[in-house]
């Protein structure tokens, strides 16, 4: 870094307006701080406001406020695909909790738009929708017993973002870049590959296994053992850097369930498609979250 050189004032030294101007001068200098003789390193960046890396940044509420779970929004797993549009997220009394942004937020080419959020959730199911469906796979009994199926655990509900960056109606919401609707033919069913789900939280369902499984032997006093996932807290992250500038109104969080890992065939990709066969056994429970936007600029 550049050094400023002026001996000190010392006793007898006469000073006058002139004198003490010219030490201040030394420090006002045209391009007297630039790259070349300061870095960020020796600034506490923090003491220079929101608006030096961080231009902009808001909290919005998700889902209901209900602490206790009370009464927590629940709604049904969809049992048709490619199903019409997934839930959004409400807040107990029909209406959708989404954020907003006054005008719309300018994101550029130079900013990072980051978002983070999260929901408290819990499983709610009925009979057994873990043996309905792709939901299983086999045991081979080993004994005279035969086989008996025993559910992967795999059956979830997704949650992803959408954005609307079309107007403040907010009419036009959409899948954010690198996420796919889940409405994409997989063979006889429909989802995403693992490469479009880029906005995707998974929200598992049921855990389920084999009590007295001997030596692979499933026949002969074998119990199935079956629970669902309680309340618990989710979260899902996105980053975007934009390739051109774009003004976002809206962003929400949807569900759709109940998906299940799968693939087509040897050699294709991995995939999360739409399981229908276990809807109407299938319920998810949520109460409320926060979604969180930043700006982060970066250069």
């Amino acid at each position: 870094m550049s050094r400023i050189n002026r001996a000190r004032i010392v006793d007898g030294d006469e000073t006058t307006a002139a004198s003490l101007n010219d030490r201040f001068n030394d420090f006002s200098q045209a391009n007297a701080v630039d790259q070349f003789n300061l870095r960020d390193a020796a600034v506490d960046l923090p003491q220079l406001g929101t608006g030096f890396q961080a231009p902009f940044m808001q909290s919005d509420n998700l889902g209901k406020s209900d602490l206790l779970h009370a009464a927590p929004v629940s709604f049904s797993a969809q049992g048709s695909t490619p199903y019409s549009t997934p839930h959004v997220l409400q807040d107990g009394s029909a209406n959708v909790t989404i954020a907003t942004y006054s005008g719309g937020l300018s994101v550029t080419t130079s900013d990072v738009f980051r978002i983070y959020w999260s929901l408290s959730v819990r499983a709610d199911i009925q009979n057994t929708p873990y043996r309905q469906g792709m939901q299983f796979n086999t045991i081979a009994g080993t004994g005279g017993g035969g086989n008996f199926d025993v559910s992967t655990s795999a059956g979830c509900f997704v949650a992803w973002l959408q954005w609307d960056i079309t107007s403040a109606s907010l009419t036009n919401f959409e899948e954010v870049p690198g996420q796919g609707d889940f409405k994409t033919a997989v063979g006889s069913f429909y989802g995403n590959s693992l490469q479009s789900c880029q906005a995707t939280t998974v929200i598992p369902l049921w855990s389920v296994y084999m009590r007295n499984v001997n030596n692979g032997d499933s026949s002969s006093g074998t119990t199935e053992e079956a629970t669902a996932a309680g309340w618990r807290g989710v979260s899902g992250t996105w980053h975007h850097k934009p390739g051109t500038s774009r003004t976002v109104y809206g962003l929400r969080i949807v569900l759709l369930g109940v998906m299940h890992p799968r693939r087509a065939s040897a050699g294709t990709v991995n995939t999360l498609v739409h399981d229908i066969a276990p809807a109407s056994n299938v319920n998810l429970e949520y109460t409320g979250g926060r979604l969180v936007t930043f700006v982060n600029r970066i250069k």
